[in-house]
């Protein structure tokens, strides 16, 4: 096969396993135009890597790598959402927490990869960033969390 050929699989799988993440409002919610921007070209790319990794696969054996990254991808999405969604209402630490668990089990499962050690440090960032409601830094440093 050329690289056409290539690029199509790509594009295919694209548009298959990501466009249902974005035709999902559930992942924007509660972010403002240029966050969403930004968490959408995160998702996009991931997706990207898992299409590219998995071009040359038929799609029996790509499909099972695409359905579990595009998962975890939106399931990543619609966390970083939430814990936006908790800035500026009352603080309730059991919820942020199990949200955030449930992030880093999300984010773990994309790389297959143990967390990093600056995800601590970046997780307290957050909360900083949620306790004075500055909900663009704390927006950033989700971000920044979810980088792999």
């Amino acid at each position: 096969m050329n690289n056409v050929a290539y690029d199509d699989v790509i594009r295919a799988r694209l548009k298959l396993w990501f466009v249902p993440i974005m035709d999902n409002p559930g992942w924007r919610s509660n972010l403002v135009d240029v966050q969403a921007e930004q968490l959408l070209a995160w998702g996009m790319a991931q997706v990207e890597q898992t299409a590219v990794r998995t071009q040359r696969l038929p799609d029996e054996d790509a499909t099972p790598l695409l359905q579990k990254d595009s998962t975890a991808v939106h399931l990543i999405m619609a966390g970083v959402n939430d814990l936006i969604g908790t800035i500026g209402k009352p603080p309730e630490f059991d919820l942020v927490d199990d949200v955030m668990t449930r992030l880093l089990k999300n984010l773990r499962w994309l790389t297959n990869q143990p967390l990093r050690p600056d995800n601590l440090r970046r997780v307290s960032e957050f909360n900083q960033a949620r306790d004075t409601e500055d909900r663009e830094a704390a927006f950033q440093h989700l971000l920044a969390l979810i980088q792999t």
